[in-house]
């Protein structure tokens, strides 16, 4: 499974649902929630990965800048068709870094470690440069295109 995700991602994408926390984990009944300052990375994470991705009702109303990190990611996933076939290449996994590329056409970061797909020399199809799409966090996505 060298360069693929770890888990159920990894070995079946096209039978994974995804989801951060639901209405038996997080919410009002606050069993086992998904740790609340690494929500947004867990976002990152699934948004940007194989599988069918579930956003959790709540989160999409809660303060602190977590509805607009959901929705840019939603962005840029339906922009450059990411869906449950998205093929996979982990760039880096470390202990402060987790980094992939997604269908040739979308790179993210996650957690606190240094890295960039233009600092690993990662070559953007058709000439193209990788460009910023959306950030927060600990966590950093980019996507193929012309920089502005």
């Amino acid at each position: 499974m060298q360069g693929r995700p770890p888990g159920f991602v990894g070995m079946w994408p096209s039978r994974a649902i995804t989801f951060i926390d639901n209405h038996d984990t997080g919410s009002t009944l606050n069993h086992w929630p998904f740790p609340s300052n690494h929500l947004q990375e867990g976002y990152a994470y699934i948004l940007t990965h194989p599988g069918t991705p579930c956003v959790f009702y709540d989160h999409l109303y809660q303060e602190g800048g977590l509805r607009q990190c959901v929705l840019d990611l939603l962005a840029v996933r339906k922009k450059h068709n990411v869906d449950c076939r998205a093929k996979v290449t982990v760039r880096k996994a470390a202990g402060d870094v987790y980094a992939a590329t997604i269908n040739d056409k979308i790179a993210v970061k996650i957690g606190r470690g240094d890295w960039s797909p233009n600092q690993a020399r990662i070559e953007a199809p058709g000439g193209q440069q990788w460009v910023r799409a959306c950030s927060g966090q600990d966590w950093c996505c980019w996507e193929v295109g012309v920089k502005e």
